[in-house]
């Protein structure tokens, strides 16, 4: 699953802000930290005690630890080891989430409309061998991304710096991209061609983790890594488990967000959701200090909830998590074909699967509810199971065969089971093809994939309808050979629609224009068909303290956790 940041939020146009100035906020918005007073070290966590180990629970090792190759949802919760320019600071009460100065003294300084900004990096900051990190560091990383060792990151910065494209990288030029300056080892000054609003939100990406150029591995930088954070790793079995311990060189004084309470985090990779369910209903030995990040097995959900024990050790709530099943656009290119595969989609039956309204609700739409803009709407209405009749219509007798590629994992396989027995009663068929689940974005993201269908699910990287409509459904980052426009779709008038939306400086009023190209896109074109909005319902164990749902990645955060 991509990406991270599906924040219940309200887009606030950040041109022009004074950089003394706090953008005011409802409890739903981000607010921006422009004055730099967000206070470090992190206040401490009342009840919270130093040592044990916090367990994290996961179903699948993830695809990269480089900091410029991680871009999904479970791997950006890699915070614990790297930092950033500016990160999220959220709220455990359930309070405003604040962007604020990780790295930096605070969220950036604008000047000339939005084109120049400008981060001072704190004191004190140092990699886990002690040397201090500096913007050249920063910078250095940064051109990282624009090879190949940024191939499965972020791409915002890249095309903002660069708009040519013909910087590649720091292997075959400079090791300062286009668009950065350095003033001097606690300055990064960036200068774009158009206005940027939303650039203190793209440098909380890991895309700003700092990387020695003297300690670049390249290739093996997922293994040889250097923490920047309060944990560093100290085991790793590859592809079953990682184990972090204490990084000595973290200075919790130049920390807004992090602790170090726990003297480990052990985080195992191979649990399934049915297994790490198990394991948290009897929470013994290491796993009363555990977390779990797949959602209660369906059929134990009527447990935790009729348990008062269990539901106080419950993380419940919305996400902006949006699953879709994508459809090639280049394999499958008869949108009526598109069509029937909407109309005969059954989002009830895949709801129930995952477990009921406690994990999601049906969606129609590419946006998440939770997004400025959203517009809600029903392009093939059918009542939540379904409309065969219409399916067959558009049809007309033909019996498509398609592919549906997902993760092979077990709860992707009864997802899987779900998707074709909907659509093969309308006359598709549906070939299954479980992918390595470490390989599957990439094989999926590859512009000349041989899926037809491809489950996928997306949390917009920032409160923008551009973040989600942008990145998923523009034709022009195809040409890159991968994408996250997993649908393939490149249709000229909706690519041109989206440069001219994302040209926009007053995002307050771009968003509802997005909802409308949400609306067009759908009923035109049919590039997807969106499933379920998500929701999160984990549990943890009596014995650990301090995590809290986060509202930003719909997973356990644990920047505030120790063992009880």
């Amino acid at each position: 699953m991509r990406r991270i940041l599906a924040l219940a939020l309200v887009a606030t146009g950040l041109v022009g802000v004074p950089a003394t100035a706090v953008a005011a906020a409802t409890p739903s918005e981000v607010v921006l930290d422009f004055a730099g007073t967000t206070p470090a070290p992190a206040p401490a966590v009342p009840g919270a005690r130093t040592g044990g180990q916090v367990t994290w629970l996961q179903d699948a090792p993830p695809a990269h630890l480089d900091p410029q190759q991680i871009y999904d949802i479970v791997e950006l919760s890699s915070q614990l080891f790297h930092r950033t320019l500016t990160a999220y600071l959220e709220d455990p009460n359930g309070g405003p989430t604040r962007l604020v100065g990780d790295l930096a003294t605070n969220a950036g300084e604008s000047t000339d409309g939005g084109r120049v900004w400008t981060y001072h990096l704190r004191p004190g900051i140092t990699f886990e061998n002690g040397s201090p990190i500096t913007s050249r560091d920063i910078a250095y990383g940064i051109a990282r991304s624009f090879s190949d060792q940024g191939a499965f990151g972020a791409h915002y910065l890249q095309p903002a710096l660069d708009p040519s494209g013909a910087y590649t990288g720091p292997y075959a030029g400079s090791p300062i991209p286009p668009g950065i300056s350095l003033p001097d080892d606690r300055t990064l000054v960036f200068t774009f061609a158009q206005p940027h609003p939303e650039l203190p939100f793209l440098v909380a990406f890991p895309t700003t983790t700092p990387v020695p150029q003297a300690a670049d591995t390249q290739a093996d930088y997922d293994r040889t890594f250097l923490a920047t954070g309060p944990y560093r790793r100290i085991a790793e079995v590859p592809g079953v488990s990682l184990t972090l311990g204490r990084n000595p060189a973290w200075n919790p004084a130049s920390d807004p967000l992090r602790h170090q309470y726990a003297d480990t985090v052990q985080i195992e990779w191979t649990v399934d959701r049915a297994t790490q369910t198990q394991r948290l209903l009897t929470a013994s030995g290491a796993d009363m200090a555990a977390v779990m990040t797949a959602n209660v097995a369906a059929d134990q959900i009527p447990v935790v909830q009729g348990d008062p024990a269990l539901s106080t050790r419950t993380l419940a709530g919305p996400t902006g998590l949006a699953k879709y099943i994508n459809i090639n656009t280049r394999r499958v290119t008869d949108v009526s074909v598109r069509k029937a595969l909407n109309w005969a989609f059954d989002r009830g039956a895949l709801l129930d699967a995952q477990g009921g309204p406690a994990v999601g609700a049906p969606l129609t739409t590419v946006l998440s509810p939770t997004m400025p803009g959203w517009l809600d709407y029903d392009a093939y209405a059918s009542g939540g199971h379904g409309d065969v009749t219409k399916a067959k219509q558009l049809l007309r007798g033909r019996k498509p065969t398609l592919t549906y590629c997902y993760p092979d994992t077990p709860d992707d396989a009864t997802g899987a089971a779900v998707v074709r027995t909907g659509l093969q009663r309308a006359g598709f068929r549906i070939t299954p093809t479980p992918l390595n689940a470490a390989d599957y974005w990439g094989i999926i993201g590859a512009t000349d994939s041989t899926c037809d269908l491809m489950y996928s699910a997306w949390v917009a990287d920032f409160p923008d309808g551009n973040a989600t409509l942008g990145t998923l459904l523009h034709g022009g980052s195809l040409a890159a050979g991968w994408s996250v426009n997993f649908s393939k779709f490149d249709e000229p008038c909706v690519n041109t629609r989206l440069d001219e939306l994302a040209a926009m400086t007053d995002r307050s009023a771009a968003a509802p224009l997005y909802g409308q190209l949400d609306h067009d896109v759908m009923s035109r074109y049919a590039p997807l068909i969106p499933t379920v909005s998500a929701s999160a319902y984990l549990l943890h164990g009596p014995g650990l303290g301090g995590v809290f749902l986060s509202p930003t990645s719909g997973r356990p955060n644990l920047t505030n956790s120790f063992v009880r």
